[in-house]
């Protein structure tokens, strides 16, 4: 019986061979995600262009209400935030109802148009002044580009 261990003079595990050589590096590695990850000023970018975008489409599309007629639901259309409220349109798309009901029908529409007003053309314009500040206003000295 032999008391003494056997020790291995080679390893027992191959390990794999290296396909490139592997940069020399004094400093840090750098961060993967940097690649992948957007600066702060591209990021205030594009949350501009996304605020223009949104107020523009808020601009444009049509402001709808609720029908007041119980017997026939549905909505009637009042325009946009540019056009405003046409009552020649609208009396058609209701076929023809009282002075009175197109008067509440307007004041409806006017108030439903005004509430999209209050949030459509400040979200342009204040996309629309980031898009033109981050054109104008240059980069600190002392930042680094990544391309």
């Amino acid at each position: 019986m032999n008391t003494e261990p056997d020790l291995a003079s080679q390893q027992t595990v191959r390990q794999p061979v290296p396909t490139y050589a592997e940069p020399m590096t004094d400093g840090p590695p750098a961060d993967p995600l940097t690649k992948i990850m957007m600066t702060p000023r591209t990021f205030f970018t594009v949350l501009a262009v996304a605020a223009l975008l949104l107020g523009l489409l808020l601009a444009l599309l049509p402001v709808r209400v609720a029908n007041a007629d119980a017997a026939a639901p549905g909505h009637v259309s009042c325009g946009n935030t540019i056009g405003g409220v046409e009552t020649g349109p609208l009396a058609t798309r209701l076929d023809g109802p009282d002075e009175d009901v197109l008067a509440t029908y307007v004041g409806t529409c006017e108030s439903a148009i005004a509430t999209r007003l209050a949030y459509s053309w400040p979200m342009f314009f204040a996309g629309a002044l980031a898009i033109v500040w981050s054109g104008v206003v240059r980069r600190p000295t002392g930042s680094v580009s990544r391309d």
